[in-house]
């Protein structure tokens, strides 16, 4: 396959940039956010290399300067001290110079994905047919997402961007303050966590059987109906069985009634309120995946095409990875880390629901210990919140339930009190 590469770059760009790292003194400092690949021509290439170089050892930058590096190179300093003077005619001023340095980088940025694209083309002819194509996809999307689109700034750089970039974030959530979209709907919940927060890991453990579906869908229900398009994976129950669960969450109708077809005509008026509402959530709703390299794959491609605000997985101990490992708790270990990622990578709330070990249930309330292999999660999520309720309270048709929030990496802890329906699967605030 033929590319014209030439037609990716911009020789008045490059000359430009050169001819200010030349001239003027106070540019040298962009320096570190230039790559010798971004340059396409060759020769503009060598002149960046030897004005990098003297700017590293801290010697002036100038036409003499660069000649003499280069004759100490043995290059041919004549036409390389010709084409210098022929670059610093170029330049008036060093104001544009942020603006070629973006182009620059654009142009290098094309010509990688071009170039990979060509890699990728080549290589589907070699893969093997049993290769399955969920991987074959991710890889191809992660090679072009491995594309370097910015060079880091190193040293004292790191400090002014990271403090810039944090004064940004501290202004943006002033101006954002009164945005409750990743409430939960859960008051005193939200007075401790102030709601789900984007690049953040949630944990919502406790037994098998006090509710940990139920609440996780009431979540994703409130923060839906806000217009944040939600990506719920269960692993455990079917599309028809949530959307019974939610049919009854949102008409009062006990979820056995529902599930066995004992319904009256009052409750069909119910049922067709609740569907026009229901049918306007956000949510989608994923029973077949299985494995956490699909959750990467589909959760990147969701985030393209429905730009989706959170992501719930129930529950994380049926989670598997395509990837061999020795034991499994290395391989919760490698999925609660990749969840962990995934949050950052896609700026969004993760919630993953999580059994607790048999050691539990020797213990009236649960701890961060209690967590089935424990030791990853613990570490991986930012938070920790547990459901429980005494064994008398289980009996009853609302039970009052206490959610234990064990670790909040950027807030306190503390234990609020709810209410569980068991009738319609519906958590409540406490009046």
């Amino acid at each position: 396959m033929q590319i014209e590469m030439n037609k990716l770059y911009s020789e008045d760009v490059e000359q430009s940039i050169l001819g200010c790292l030349l001239v003027f003194k106070e540019s040298i400092k962009n320096i570190k956010l230039i790559d010798e690949e971004d340059f396409f021509n060759e020769k503009n290439k060598k002149i960046f290399n030897l004005i990098k170089e003297l700017a590293d050892n801290n010697k002036p930058i100038e036409i003499l300067s660069v000649k003499e590096l280069a004759k100490s190179k043995e290059m041919n300093e004549k036409n390389i001290f010709s084409y210098l003077i022929e670059l610093t005619d170029k330049v008036v001023t060093s104001a544009n110079l942020d603006y070629y340095i973006n182009q620059l980088k654009n142009y290098s940025t094309r010509r990688a994905v071009v170039q990979k694209s060509v890699e990728n083309i080549n290589n589907m002819y070699q893969i093997g047919a049993d290769v399955e194509s969920e991987e074959i996809k991710k890889n191809t999307i992660k090679s072009i997402s491995d594309i370097k689109t910015a060079t880091v700034i190193k040293d004292e750089m790191e400090m002014v961007q990271l403090i810039s970039e944090t004064m940004e974030d501290i202004d943006k959530k002033y101006n954002k303050r009164d945005d409750l979209k990743y409430h939960t709907g859960f008051f005193e919940l939200d007075k401790v966590t102030d709601g789900l927060h984007e690049q953040e890991l949630t944990l919502i453990a406790a037994r098998p059987g006090c509710g940990k579906t139920a609440l996780a869908l009431n979540i994703a229900e409130n923060i839906s109906k806000k217009g944040v398009c939600t990506y719920f994976v269960s692993l455990e129950m079917s599309e028809k069985q949530l959307g019974n669960r939610l049919v009854s969450s949102s008409t009062g109708i006990d979820s056995h009634r529902l599930r066995s077809g004992w319904l009256e005509d009052e409750d069909f008026k119910k049922i067709n309120i609740a569907i026009a509402d229901l049918q306007e959530l956000k949510m989608i709703i994923d029973s077949k995946s299985t494995t956490i390299q699909e959750i990467e794959l589909k959760a990147s491609e969701l985030k393209a095409r429905k730009n989706i605000g959170l992501i719930i997985i129930d529950y994380l101990q049926l989670l598997k990875s395509k990837t061999k490992f020795n034991c499994r708790e290395q391989e919760v270990a490698d999925i609660s880390r990749k969840l962990k990622l995934l949050s950052k990578d896609l700026n969004i709330p993760i919630i993953a629901l999580c059994q607790l070990n048999r050691e539990s249930l020797k213990r009236t309330r649960p701890t961060n210990a209690d967590l089935r292999e424990s030791g990853s999660l613990e570490q991986d999520a930012d938070n920790i919140i547990f459901i429980y309720a005494d064994e008398e309270e289980q009996q009853k048709r609302i039970v009052n339930t206490e959610l234990i929030v064990s670790k909040q990496r950027n807030g306190p802890t503390g234990t609020v009190r709810i209410k569980f329906d068991k009738k319609t699967m519906t958590y409540l605030n406490v009046v």
